[in-house]
């Protein structure tokens, strides 16, 4: 389904950017990570990745965000520990966005949206954020 609401046009393309934001992130963490956190991240691309491909095709073509050329953390990921919490971030970051994306869906796509909030959840725990009730 092909979602043309400006408020549904607005999650979606939220969450377009947040996963090219944590793409990117991923694989600047990816440099400064060792061991099990390396391969999460590693692993991660390629979950992210398909997250922009699957949220792409719920909007228009014309109202895909371009891949912007960089994505500038809040904090510079310059060690492991900055590389996880920058990782962390982005993670709870998204749960928001999917909750916002599965109030303006339908279906699969929200059943989808929520189990991608749910999944950005644990992976903001795993990598550092404190459980939280409702992640902000």
């Amino acid at each position: 389904m092909t979602y043309t609401q400006p408020d549904a046009i607005a999650a979606i393309t939220r969450a377009i950017r947040t996963e090219q934001n944590y793409v990117f992130a991923a694989g600047l963490a990816g440099a400064f990570l060792r061991g099990a956190g390396r391969r999460r991240a590693v692993n991660q691309l390629a979950e992210h990745r398909a997250r922009l491909q699957a949220n792409a095709v719920l909007v228009d073509p014309s109202d895909v965000p371009a891949t912007p050329p960089g994505f500038t953390p809040e904090s510079p990921i310059t060690n492991p520990k900055t590389a996880r919490s920058a990782l962390a971030a982005l993670s709870n970051t998204l749960v928001g966005v999917y909750a916002d994306v599965a109030s303006v869906t339908e279906g699969a796509d929200r059943a989808t949206a929520i189990a991608w909030a749910q999944a950005s959840a644990r992976d903001a725990v795993r990598w550092g954020v404190a459980s939280q009730a409702f992640p902000t």
